[in-house]
């Protein structure tokens, strides 16, 4: 069958607490913004909800915004999305699905509901979708069909996403990353674990400025967890250097960002003293557990950043940072979600 017959059509908060630095939602629930998993602030905290005041510098203030749902229906923007749900579908439901395994299953499952997920927040109602006919392609095949399909969608949301502002660059980026980790996720031979398919929280839209404060915030605690995670890495193993990779290119992701809140004379968010873990690294295994927490939570903030960023350049640093956030968190074992840079 030639490739071309399922073709893919083309289409904060400013003053925070400390409790909230690593590992805690924002109290307040009108402002649903996420905080960074791994670690707390080790002072005393209260645990009663905290008012987070105005924010002092005027280029911090804040709108909020919804999750991602259609305000108008935008069918043709839906199409790709619906097209590879129905891909996932026919795999799904072919002649063949008997070959699929368990773990196969449950990832074409979840390809599926949540680009229909994606459809849903892009036009809705939904357009009519025609099924998808694999013919007689085997189940490798069709799964490398839906693999390079992924690609080739996560390529073109990615160039919308960079010429979009505000939620929309952050819903297209979403789709971006997402249909590049499910492209990635498709190629493996043992199938990764997986979140459950739901609605992405509202979020509070910073400027880039204030979401750039933010992200240095989130980087001080997980370079402090970075040095408590490596301390229980056997010096001779493979994941000890990797580790200490991982926590230098923070260190200087970190004071680029620092970089460039001096450049535009914003204040600098300071370092505390020390952290508290929400996951104690006792040994590798809950080293690395850290690790991913850490990086998995950091990306509603790379989400923050993408949609206030104000320039290309700055949206293709944030979409960059997120994708590799996300690749990050998979390679220390976090489960593959449907909606990266959104909380969930």
């Amino acid at each position: 069958m030639a490739e071309s017959e399922v073709d893919v059509p083309v289409n904060q908060p400013t003053q925070l607490t400390r409790r909230m630095i690593i590992g805690f939602g924002l109290a307040a629930p009108a402002l649903a913004v996420p905080w960074l998993a791994g670690c707390s602030s080790s002072e005393p905290v209260v645990d009663a909800p905290i008012n987070t005041p105005p924010p002092s510098n005027p280029l911090a203030s804040a709108t909020a915004s919804p999750s991602p749902t259609a305000a108008e229906s935008h069918p043709s923007g839906a199409a790709p999305e619906q097209a590879l749900a129905a891909l996932a579908a026919a795999i799904l439901g072919g002649p063949r699905r008997e070959q699929l395994s368990k773990d196969r299953r449950t990832l074409l499952t979840f390809v599926r509901n949540a680009h229909t997920a994606h459809a849903r927040a892009i036009a809705n109602p939904l357009p009519s979708q025609a099924p998808v006919k694999l013919g007689g392609r085997s189940v490798g095949s069709s799964l490398a069909l839906l693999a390079r399909r992924e690609s080739a969608a996560a390529g073109r949301y990615r160039g919308v996403a960079l010429k979009s502002t505000g939620q929309d660059a952050l819903l297209w980026g979403s789709l971006s990353v997402a249909s590049g980790s499910f492209a990635a996720a498709l190629s493996l031979a043992n199938p990764p674990g997986i979140r459950p398919v739901t609605a992405p929280k509202p979020v509070e839209m910073l400027s880039e400025v204030a979401a750039v404060q933010e992200m240095v915030r989130q980087l001080h605690a997980m370079v402090y967890g970075y040095q408590l995670a490596i301390g229980k890495l056997k010096v001779l193993s493979k994941t000890r250097p990797r580790a200490e990779r991982e926590l230098l290119s923070t260190r200087v992701f970190r004071d680029r960002l620092i970089a460039w809140l001096r450049k535009r004379s914003a204040e600098v968010p300071a370092a505390e003293p020390a952290y508290v873990p929400s996951v104690v690294p006792r040994n590798a295994a809950t080293a690395g557990k850290l690790i991913m927490r850490m990086h998995t939570a950091l990306q509603p903030f790379c989400g923050l950043w993408l949609a206030g960023a104000e320039s290309q350049a700055d949206r293709t640093q944030a979409l960059s940072a997120l994708g590799s956030e996300v690749k990050i968190a998979r390679s220390w074992g976090a489960p593959i979600g449907a909606w990266p840079g959104w909380s969930s």
